[in-house]
């Protein structure tokens, strides 16, 4: 989330924590939140329109179809096809989203585990993190549409951060934003 007048005292210990010159140089705003949703096995249209339809439900703005980009005999895939459904948010509509999703979603779900894989890089610096629902009917909108979107599973949510940073200031990130690492 953006820091305000309250927050100086954090970002000072920030700054202090991680040998910062300056208070912008601090890597810690998020430039957008990418949720998308691959089929895997069955690629009629079907299922996609009904999980953007969840996606549009979830996140209250239009969602967009992937597309193959190669054709593939063994995956019996066509130049073209559609593949799966993303949406992309940025600024306000970010905000509202992620607040959101501290709040009211991830204290939905039971035995909540993120599976991180920054403990097991070899990379020093990274700019994104995925986090993996299973359920989306965690979400609120989303109960009283519970036997259209009861066969929708494994919606990714893809956090993109404004710059590279280490290990030790993604995870002083996600414990500032009080996001489960």
């Amino acid at each position: 989330m953006q820091f305000s007048s309250k927050n100086y005292q954090k970002r000072s210990q920030i700054t202090r924590c991680f040998f910062y010159k300056n208070i912008h140089e601090i890597p810690f705003t998020i430039e957008k939140i990418t949720l998308f949703y691959t089929l895997k096995k069955d690629i009629s249209l079907k299922p996609l329109i009904r999980v953007a339809a969840l996606i549009e439900l979830i996140t209250e703005q239009r969602s967009s179809f992937l597309r193959a980009k190669n054709s593939s005999v063994f995956l019996k895939i066509r130049k073209g096809s559609p593949l799966g459904v993303k949406v992309t948010l940025r600024k306000n509509v970010l905000y509202s989203f992620l607040i959101s999703l501290i709040w009211q979603v991830l204290p939905n779900i039971k035995n909540f585990k993120a599976k991180s894989k920054v403990k097991k890089m070899k990379q020093l610096s990274l700019n994104s993190y995925m986090l993996n629902i299973l359920d989306p009917l965690v979400f609120p909108i989303l109960k009283d549409f519970y036997f259209f979107f009861k066969s929708c599973s494994n919606l990714r949510i893809l956090f993109s951060f404004a710059t590279s940073a280490t290990k030790k200031e993604i995870f002083f990130n996600w414990r500032f934003l009080q996001l489960p690492f």
